[in-house]
């Protein structure tokens, strides 16, 4: 009887972390065909461009949203019809490498809150992605630094840190 018991509850317990996983995005060493994968939550991971082997990739690991920050010139069309063919929502908010503004911020803001997680944001390279990861997270009050480290590590690259430093901090402080 006792035997039972423990089988049950091991099955129980076993069967709530799967539930619960799955809403959660995995860690870049569980990802291939990602370039630049990062996990910044539970819920959300940024990256480089997408392929037809990394959108599944997504669907693998049960992604529902993607974030799309190209402009439509580098190939949005395509990639909306391969990410809704394929089963997840496509959002797309055009950032252009002259950084991000605050329309692009408030729209960003609203997909987050609208989007069914898990969540993948990204751009060509993740210079994109990781820059309005930062700009969100400062004005989600994260301190700079973290912020800044968050979206370095998401691929933000120096000269993108340059013109979000320049658009969100004041300069005679250096407060975002």
């Amino acid at each position: 009887m006792l035997f039972v018991r423990i089988v049950v509850t091991l099955f129980a317990l076993l069967s709530t972390g799967v539930v619960f996983a799955k809403d959660q995005v995995p860690y870049a060493t569980q990802v291939n065909d990602l370039m630049r994968y990062y996990r910044v939550t539970p819920n959300i991971a940024t990256s480089g461009a997408l392929t037809h082997d990394s959108i599944q990739e997504l669907v693998k690991h049960s992604f529902n949203t993607v974030i799309d920050l190209r402009t439509e010139s580098e190939g949005t069309v395509g990639e909306k019809k391969a990410v809704e063919t394929a089963g997840m929502t496509y959002i797309n908010i055009p950032v252009t490498n002259d950084g991000v503004n605050e329309a692009q911020l408030i729209a960003f803001k609203q997909a987050l809150e609208q989007a069914s997680p898990p969540i993948l944001i990204h751009c060509a390279t993740g210079n994109r992605a990781g820059a309005m990861w930062t700009v969100y997270r400062l004005k989600e009050g994260v301190p700079p630094e973290t912020a800044f480290k968050e979206g370095r590590t998401a691929g933000m690259n120096a000269g993108m840190e340059k013109k979000v430093r320049k658009t969100w901090c004041n300069e005679t402080t250096e407060e975002c």
